[in-house]
């Protein structure tokens, strides 16, 4: 048994680890340790190496692995009858290579920077392969990383990539100095090299040549876990500054929107990404009535959000400042139009101003997309185009404008084209037909329904695909007091299963009743007239036509609850109107099948029905509160 041997292993494993390795002869009981390995050659018992405690960089079953590596590195030298010298080395050439894997993995613990781990692991090379000079080396497409132990200049090194960039390892031993390079495989992206230079033995010999290859792997890993980790880092900074930019341009919409008597507004922005080019903004001029602002840049994320707020910030201080809508988007295009010119982007802006008193409404658009206006009195819908070009074409800009009155029942619907370019699963657009289709089904509701109900069409057009592009909506809608209490939009598609959600929508309208029987059936009864009436419109209305939308809203006043529907189907043959009941009963008692519009029509106190000019049912159906 060579002790001397196990001295020099037992001495190298303490220096390495700062741990102390025991040995136990054979001819000993098994040492008591948590762990231990045994050594044996060829079912010889050579005798057992331990260790009463890890070392404190591995894990349990890092220090298991590493042990029993020493153990047959160790029992493969005892087991020899004879432990020639030549043999000796190549234990301790093993035991180097053992302690170059252990140092590489400390370092990929420490997560440092490449150039620490260049320059650590040229140092641990330049020992293990006992050459006169060492290095790493690393590139991407934007920089070039290396260290050496000695001094190396970079031509050389860019010498040493074109000659490892076809095949993974190289030994030149009949140049000077020698040269024993090897090619790091990545995964993520760059290209590494590792190389050392002039053998101290003269020459690199096979064993330095499959050491190489192997520590490539090693050395790979730890490049790949720190390209990962800035990338992760990066990521998580850029979440951050999103986020942050999100707040910021978050609170530069109006927290609350101004409220004039007669009128009605309501306003959201859905941006496609954390922070978009988008934005809208409500300016009170007090008795001068309030400025509608709203703005589109050309591109997304963070630069299309610091130029909104430029553009948000120029064109509110012109409406303060007393400029019409015409004017300040002119004096907003001279002022923007250098640096919107040098950037190599335009936006397209709307500015318009309520003077309520007056019923009046005026309005500039550069480039915006075409507005909505619904006049109530003739039951149409119209495009307000825009006046002049985008912000930042050219220097001048006309100050044209146009004029509107509005009267009771009119509704407005500023947008930009994130919404009606919303694209379906099979790259349809939401369009302008989508839109006129919604608005005039809700175009009876308040703003804040018909930005929900807006929203709900874009989303079931959508069916799940995110949006491309920001979407902004405002709505401004002259109408006269209702008595209204609670509201709830919905968009439904020609489907049975849709009926599941009209339970919740009640609820949320008409409110958790309180445990009294007549209350409870009340909203029963209700809910299965609602019910009834929405699959006949998917039976009868649209039959085998499963593309249409179902559109509709629930009101609640002081006194009744109001459900009213808009389709697109067949129209109601009023043949079929029934008069009154068939018979007096509960509902309970109806037979099912024949009954659905009896049955409507003895929950409901008023069930209204017209084929409007428009091309839609429409049905209105009341019921006084309990």
């Amino acid at each position: 048994m060579n002790l001397a041997l196990i001295e020099r292993v037992r001495s190298a494993w303490e220096e390495l680890t700062h741990t102390p390795l025991l040995y136990t002869p054979a001819d000993a009981p098994p040492p008591d340790a948590a762990w231990r390995v045994p050594l044996e050659h060829d079912g010889e018992s050579l005798g057992w190496l331990s260790v009463e405690r890890p070392a404190a960089e591995l894990t349990e079953s890092e220090m298991v692995g590493w042990l029993m590596l020493c153990a047959q590195l160790l029992a493969e030298a005892l087991g020899e009858r004879n432990v020639a010298g030549g043999l000796a080395d190549e234990v301790l050439a093993s035991w180097n290579q053992q302690s170059f894997l252990y140092e590489i993995l400390k370092v990929n613990a420490a997560r440092a920077s490449i150039e620490d781990i260049a320059e650590k692991i040229s140092a641990l090379a330049q020992g293990i392969f006992r050459c006169e000079n060492a290095f790493l080396a690393f590139r991407d497409d934007s920089h070039q990383v290396y260290r050496s132990v000695r001094s190396l200049v970079v031509e050389r090194v860019d010498e040493y990539f074109d000659l490892l960039a076809h095949t993974p390892v190289l030994v030149f031993n009949d140049r000077v100095p020698t040269f024993l390079g090897v090619r790091i495989p990545l995964t993520t992206a760059g290209e590494a090299i590792l190389g050392m230079l002039g053998a101290e033995q003269g020459e690199f010999k096979a064993r330095d040549r499959q050491l190489a290859e192997s520590l490539a792997e090693q050395i790979g890993t730890v490049l790949d876990n720190l390209a990962l980790q800035r990338q992760r880092t990066a990521s998580l900074r850029l979440e951050q500054e999103l986020e942050i930019a999100a707040q910021i341009q978050s609170s530069l919409l109006p927290a609350r929107l101004p409220r004039l008597a007669g009128f009605d507004l309501a306003g959201i922005v859905v941006p496609a990404y954390q922070v978009g080019g988008d934005f809208y903004d409500v300016v009170d001029l007090g008795e001068d009535g309030l400025a509608i602002l709203m703005g589109d840049v050309a591109g997304k994320g963070i630069p299309a959000a610091m130029l909104t707020t430029l553009i948000r910030a120029e064109l509110r201080g012109q409406v303060l400042g007393g400029a019409s809508p015409g004017t300040a988007i002119a004096r907003a295009n001279a002022n923007l139009e250098p640096d919107l010119n040098r950037l190599d982007i335009f936006a397209t802006a709307l500015v318009a101003r309520l003077q309520p008193y007056q019923k009046r409404l005026t309005f500039a658009s550069a480039g915006h997309t075409a507005s909505f206006y619904w006049r109530a009195a003739l039951q149409s819908a119209e495009e307000l185009l825009s006046t002049t070009l985008p912000l930042g074409i050219f220097q001048d800009s006309l100050k044209a404008e146009q004029t509107i009155t509005l009267q009771p029942g009119d509704l407005l619907v500023f947008y930009s084209d994130g919404l009606t370019e919303a694209l379906s699963p099979d790259g349809n657009i939401f369009g302008w037909s989508g839109l006129k289709e919604v608005l005039q089904a809700v175009h009876t509701a308040t703003a804040e329904t018909i930005v929900q109900a807006v929203l709900q069409a874009t989303d079931l057009h959508r069916r799940g695909r995110p949006l491309s592009d920001d979407l902004t909506l405002l709505v401004l809608k002259h109408d006269w007091p209702s008595g209204l209490q609670s509201q709830r939009s919905f968009v439904f598609p020609v489907e049975m299963n849709c009926l599941r959600q009209l339970e919740p929508l009640l609820h949320a309208v008409f409110g958790e009743p309180a445990r009294v029987p007549v209350v409870e059936n009340w909203q029963i009864e209700y809910h299965l007239a609602m019910t009834e009436h929405v699959s006949n419109i998917i039976r009868h209305a649209y039959g085998s036509h499963t593309q249409g939308r179902i559109y509709g809203l629930l009101s609640r006043y002081a006194d009744r609850m109001v459900f009213e529907t808009v389709d697109l189907g067949q129209p109601f043959d009023c043949k079929n109107w029934p008069e009154k009941p068939r018979h007096h009963t509960h509902w309970q008692d109806l037979p099912e099948g024949g009954y659905g519009l009896p049955l409507i029509r003895a929950v409901m106190d008023e069930m209204y029905y017209e084929r409007r000019t428009t091309g839609d049912n429409y049905w209105r159906l009341e019921r006084k509160l309990p």
